[in-house]
């Protein structure tokens, strides 16, 4: 079976309903199965009720915010999540974005310098070589991935993570990132093949293709509010788009089908495949499926639903 992870939602989502979830992706023989976090929902913690309540899945964070933490309590968390796991976590990191930081009034300062103080200290912890740490834990290596959607990031990424973490890239924009993480990782004396090149794929699994993209967009296009994301879909090829909701458009009313199968799995399975295919075509190492409901399903519906979709 190719590689292929997924994420857990974080909205209505009971623990029972994560520990389902993990159990549901682990049996349909995915790699890893990530959680969001939307505060007060901690990524972390999810991740350690994945990890104790499978025992081949991987485990992690898609992403944690590194605002919210300091870095040796990230490290030390992601330590117990791998001891728990057998060697299984996953530590993604993100920033966030403005809005949400600025609610919980947080100064971002300049998020590309933060993020590469932020992984230093926190492989210095892991590792046990941080100058602040009287005892070492011993463990397998934890892998940091950076969740990235600029050139910054991505370079940033070549240059001092394990991994990239992006989100509803387009195939063309993830050859470019790509491009951008190796540019990074040669410039710090590293091997580009070995930087593991994920991607967020949003999913909305139906054999009702108009209900699917009708329901994708109206799940997708409320990102098109946050900064972030409307640098993404200009880098993505729709600045035409972005201007119109700068000037006022609702995001619903502009993302139209074709921007959504553009960065989206939608409709039938074998559709969603081919789709699929494109983006590892393009260089995803490990795609990160991002399920989504068609119509009024449960999360553990569109769970099963995903993994019969996409295992084998």
């Amino acid at each position: 079976m190719s590689r292929i992870a997924t994420i857990s939602p974080v909205m209505g989502c009971s623990v029972e309903d994560l520990r389902t979830l993990a159990k549901t992706a682990e049996g349909g023989g995915f790699e890893a199965i990530f959680s969001p976090e939307v505060p007060p929902f901690s990524a972390l913690t999810n991740a350690q009720v994945f990890a104790e309540a499978t025992s081949t899945i991987k485990v992690g964070t898609w992403i944690t915010n590194i605002y919210m933490r300091q870095a040796v309590m990230t490290a030390a968390t992601s330590l117990t999540i791998q001891e728990i796991s057998g060697g299984k976590m996953m530590l993604g990191l993100g920033v966030s974005h403005k809005p949400v930081n600025t609610r919980y009034e947080i100064d971002m300062g300049d998020p590309v310098d933060t993020m590469r103080d932020y992984v230093g200290q926190v492989k210095a912890f892991l590792d046990g070589s941080a100058s602040q740490l009287t005892l070492k834990r011993d463990l397998p290596k934890v892998p940091v991935y950076i969740a990235g959607l600029t050139k910054g990031a991505a370079t940033l990424a070549g240059e001092v993570a394990d991994g990239l973490m992006p989100y509803m890239t387009t195939v063309d924009y993830v050859s470019t990132l790509k491009g951008y993480v190796a540019q990074g990782a040669q410039a710090a004396g590293r091997d580009p093949s070995e930087i593991d090149i994920t991607l967020g794929i949003p999913s909305i699994i139906s054999d009702d293709l108009e209900l699917a993209q009708k329901s994708g967009i109206r799940g997708f296009s409320p990102y098109l509010n946050f900064p972030f994301y409307q640098r993404l879909m200009i880098n993505n090829g729709y600045g035409d788009a972005i201007d119109k909701i700068r000037a006022g458009e609702k995001p619903g009313d502009v993302f139209t089908t074709e921007m959504l199968d553009s960065v989206a799995l939608v409709g039938p399975p074998d559709r969603c495949r081919a789709k699929l295919d494109e983006f590892r075509d393009a260089g995803v190492d490990l795609p990160i499926i991002v399920p989504g409901p068609a119509g009024k399903q449960s999360n553990v519906e569109v769970m099963q639903n995903t993994v019969a979709a996409y295992s084998g």
